[in-house]
């Protein structure tokens, strides 16, 4: 898995979306290597917010946890459950919402460029969003309980609070190990300031 390449859209390359996106695939872009380290553009830190591309629960949830720290590889461990995690860093890219930076000799996590700022949208609604979307993406209807109680929760402290029923939902769907990597991801979203 991690000497797998993944093929990536620069927006230069690709004039349209649904091009670049074509049911053969990618013809033209970047070779993004496993300890490449996808980044959240302008673009992308806009959509999370104004939803303007419609993305899938599963492509908006990988979106939501692109901060410039973790590599390809990292990603593609994290978020094995949700399928192809190449297809959704070429859609990501193709819709010109990230690009990929080489990683720093593979020490350690790399600090996250101004695009990744946490200014843009605060952790409590970002990690929100990402409870949500994975739950979804992973439970489908089932996720209908859980998302009802997750819309009464507004803060940092409620959102901590509710991570122990979500480990048990997307655990019962996908296996502990998957949701505790989420819940470690949400967690991370919410110690952000």
């Amino acid at each position: 898995m991690f000497g797998e390449s993944y093929k990536v859209a620069h927006k230069a390359d690709c004039p349209s979306p649904a091009r670049a996106l074509g049911s053969i695939g990618l013809q033209r872009g970047l070779d993004m290597k496993s300890s490449d380290i996808p980044v959240k553009t302008d673009a992308g830190n806009r959509e999370l917010s104004l939803r303007a591309h419609k993305l899938s629960p599963r492509v908006r949830s990988l979106l939501i946890v692109i901060h410039g720290t973790d590599t390809v590889a990292e990603l593609s461990q994290s978020f094995q459950a949700f399928g192809d995690v190449g297809a959704s860093l070429n859609e990501l890219a193709g819709l010109g919402l990230i690009t990929a930076r080489e990683s720093p000799s593979g020490t350690g996590p790399v600090p996250a460029q101004a695009a990744n700022a946490p200014d843009i949208m605060p952790p409590a609604p970002q990690a929100k969003q990402f409870l949500n979307e994975t739950a979804v993406a992973v439970l489908g209807l089932r996720a209908f309980l859980f998302t009802l109680k997750l819309e009464h929760c507004y803060t940092v402290d409620e959102l901590r609070a509710i991570l122990p029923e979500y480990r048990r939902v997307v655990g019962k769907a996908k296996g502990e190990e998957f949701a505790a990597a989420m819940a470690a991801r949400a967690e991370a979203i919410l110690s952000r300031r």
